[in-house]
This record gives structure tokens, C-alpha cells and sequence, in this order.
């Protein structure tokens, strides 16, 4: 009889909760039996800031996943994020054991743990400390090292770190609801495991999860994370500036950016929205190509924050993997293409289409993390490396074709 086991992936974001639910046989991937979401008020930013609000939200979302996989959940895989998130980089040195001077596993082990080491501020704990490349007797760039002979072995890392006041806090939200952790997991590196190919990530590759309060991104280069970071700012502030500029309810302004929310003004003429449906009070209309004016400029602060990020790691315009969208703002039509003109990377929308599923089309990309989380844990569990769905073929986009252009709303944008 084949060997099954429930995996199941769990992401708190700023609006939602997804609760994946996977089933694994034997050495295969893991099948998708249930999905879960529902929104919640206990978050600002990727922070928890009224817990009751966040168990209450995660009931809710786990009830519906168990409802739809017939399963009850007992323990999770929790994804983690939130501005409070940091990394950098570390090294770590260590004499080999043995006598005949052969690495390890344990040596190896021994490496990892002295590269955490590293001085945090003291609010922060390690969630993660990535190696990217081990270092034997000064032979660098090594990734497999077990084995090997040498008498010094050195691990150059990336430290992940996390408020302890949030873990703490994400923690009691999690074990109030009779889940058992499996492991916390940076929620953006979850959501790379869903939607990233081993070939991207090779090239060099960016994640980019813009969710409701933050927007995280990972770069990979040479299949290993090499840069993780926070903007705290996300689909929310669409939403706000929506509300301000339109002067609407943020109810509906939301439902406005969902309903006709774009990315870029190319291509929008005349046509009209009208704000009634959203607001029985409202009776104005709007020219969508203001809407769109409106999300481009927060879009295009977005994009020109995450290319700062880059080049302070050396990588602007230097990915040629691209740049892959996740989260529930990735679904703005024309995002790609802004994300291409500003970025100067080819760009898709992260969907892992070959998904195996048996509760329904993860097509969403707001279910990246909660599915991400699902793959990591059948290969931390199996130590098995399922790969992930083959991606379109990415392609450049137009180039600006001005030195510059200014974004009449909110700020000036030099590109």
C-alpha cells in the first residue's frame, strides 16, 4: 500500500488567510484536496497586531481547507513575513572532525550553525540561515561538499531574520487554534518554491510577492537565495490612494481597483466608469484612464523601491531570469508590463498551472505562499526535490522610450 502523508501550508497575509492542503504518496508531488481563505483585520504590514482577529481569521480558513480535503488539521507549515523581516549575509568556519580528514554530514551541520554566529539587533531571531556556497581549504564555490577531503570547511550564508515578538505572537495564534508548527518559512522563499524553476533560478531570478501591506522580494542566483527584503507598502495603498483621489469609501475603492483597476494608462481613451454600482451615494463617473493613473503611480513607487533594492545587491537589470509577480496585487492587468519597463527584466505573473489538484485551478497567484509551503514541506519531510511546473518562456518588453516622464499624482518618477 503507498505511503501517504497530509502536508499542509498555511499563509497569514495582511487582508487574507490561505490554508493549503496537500496529500503525498510515496515519492510523488504532493496533490492538492483542499483550499482554504478567508480575510482578516488583525494585521497591519505583515504584522499581527490584534491576535484574537488573526485566530479567528485562521478558524475560518482552516475550517473551509479541512472541509474540502475531509481532513482535520493537526500541524502546518506557517508561512512568515511582514516589514519586520531582515537579511544578511555571514560566514562560518570550522576545523573537519574526522581523522582522515573526510567532510561529513555532521561537519557540514557544524558549518551551517557556526555561520548563526552572526550579531542581530536583540529583538531579532534567525529564521533561516541559507548557505549559498561552502569553502574547502580555499577552494570556493562549492555547493556539495560531503565527502570531500580538506582539513578547514567555511559556509558563506544568508541570515533570514524575525521579530521575535512576532514569532511569538504568530506562534499563540497558531497553537490557540490546535495547530501544531512544522516550520516557520519565509513567506516570499515559500512562494519561489511554487512558482520559480530551477533554470530561472540558476540564471538569477527575482520574487516578487506584492501583497496587501508589504511587498517581499528574494532574489536567487545560482539556485540559492542570496537576498531576501520588506517594502511596507502594497496593495492597500492602491486602495487608499484610490480613495482619496476619488473621494469614495475605501469599500469601494477596492472594488474599483478589482472591477477596473490597470497598471499603465497605454491604450485607455474615453471610457467611463461609473462609481454608482460601488457606492449607492455616487453618483459621479470617473474616466478609467484617471483610476489608472491613480494605481500606476503607486505601482510605479513600488517598482522603483524593488529596483533600489536591487541595485543595492548589485543585480539591476542584471537577472536574466526576470522578475516573477506573486500575491493578490499581481492580478492588476498590464502589471507585467510596467514591471518590464521599470525593472528592465523580462517579467511574468507567477502561476503554477501544472499544479496537481484535486480542489480546483491554483491559478490564483494570491495562493503562491500557501502552495509554496505545501512543496517545501514534502521535500523537507521527503528531502526529495519535486521541481516545480514549467513556466512560460519569458519575454523583454517595450523599452521607455523618454529619458523621462513625470506621474501627475502623488510623486515624480525619473526612470
Amino acid at each position: 500500500m503507498a505511503k501517504e502523508q497530509k502536508i499542509v501550508g498555511i499563509d497569514i497575509g495582511t487582508r487574507y488567510i490561505y490554508t493549503v492542503v496537500g496529500v503525498q504518496r510515496d515519492d510523488l508531488p504532493p496533490v492538492i484536496v483542499g483550499i482554504g481563505r478567508s480575510e482578516t483585520h488583525g494585521m497591519r504590514r505583515g504584522n499581527i497586531v490584534s491576535p484574537e482577529d488573526v485566530i479567528q481569521g485562521l478558524r475560518d480558513s482552516v475550517k473551509e481547507a479541512e472541509t474540502a480535503a475531509g481532513v482535520t488539521i493537526s500541524s502546518a507549515f506557517i508561512g512568515v513575513g511582514g516589514d519586520h523581516i531582515l537579511s544578511l549575509p555571514s560566514k562560518g568556519v570550522i576545523a573537519v572532525s574526522r581523522v582522515d580528514k573526510q567532510i561529513a554530514e555532521d561537519d557540514v551541520h557544524r558549518v551551517i550553525q557556526a555561520t548563526k554566529t552572526v550579531v542581530l539587533p536583540s529583538n531579532r531571531e534567525i529564521l533561516h540561515a541559507i548557505p549559498n556556497e561552502y569553502v574547502v581549504d580555499d577552494e570556493g564555490g562549492l555547493k556539495d561538499v560531503v565527502g570531500m577531503s580538506g582539513v578547514r570547511l567555511e559556509a558563506n550564508a544568508l541570515i533570514v531574520g524575525a521579530s521575535s515578538a512576532q514569532i511569538r505572537s504568530l506562534k499563540r495564534c497558531i497553537n490557540e487554534c490546535n495547530i501544531d508548527i512544522k516550520q516557520c518559512v519565509l513567506s516570499v522563499m515559500a512562494a519561489s518554491h511554487a512558482v520559480l524553476t530551477n533554470q530561472h533560478k540558476e540564471l538569477g531570478v527575482v520574487c516578487i510577492d506584492i501583497g496587501g501591506g508589504t511587498t517581499d522580494i528574494a532574489v536567487f542566483e545560482e539556485r540559492e537565495l542570496i537576498h531576501a527584503s520588506v517594502i511596507p507598502i502594497g496593495g492597500d495603498s492602491i486602495t487608499n490612494d484610490l480613495a482619496l483621489g476619488l473621494r469614495i469609501p475605501v469599500d469601494s475603492a477596492e472594488r474599483i481597483k478589482r472591477e477596473h483597476g490597470v497598471a499603465t494608462t497605454r491604450g485607455l481613451q474615453r471610457e467611463v466608469v461609473d462609481l454608482k454600482p460601488t457606492n449607492k451615494n455616487e453618483k459621479n463617473q470617473v474616466l478609467r484612464k484617471n483610476i489608472a493613473t491613480i494605481i500606476n503611480a503607486r505601482l510605479g513607487e513600488i517598482m522603483d523601491l524593488v529596483n533600489k533594492d536591487l541595485r543595492s545587491v548589485g543585480k539591476e537589470a542584471l537577472l536574466p531570469g526576470g522578475a516573477v509577480l506573486v500575491g493578490g496585487t499581481a492580478k492588476i492587468p498590464l502589471l507585467k508590463d510596467l514591471c518590464k519597463e521599470e525593472l528592465r527584466l523580462p517579467a511574468h505573473i507567477g502561476v503554477p498551472k501544472e499544479t496537481q489538484s484535486n480542489a480546483g485551478a491554483l491559478t490564483d497567484p494570491s495562493y503562491a505562499a500557501a502552495l509554496g509551503l505545501v512543496f517545501w514541506g514534502a521535500e523537507q519531510q521527503g528531502k526529495h526535490d519535486f521541481g516545480i511546473p514549467t513556466l512560460p518562456q519569458l519575454s523583454f518588453g517595450a523599452m521607455p522610450t523618454s529619458v523621462g516622464k513625470v506621474r501627475n499624482w502623488l510623486r515624480v518618477f525619473l526612470p
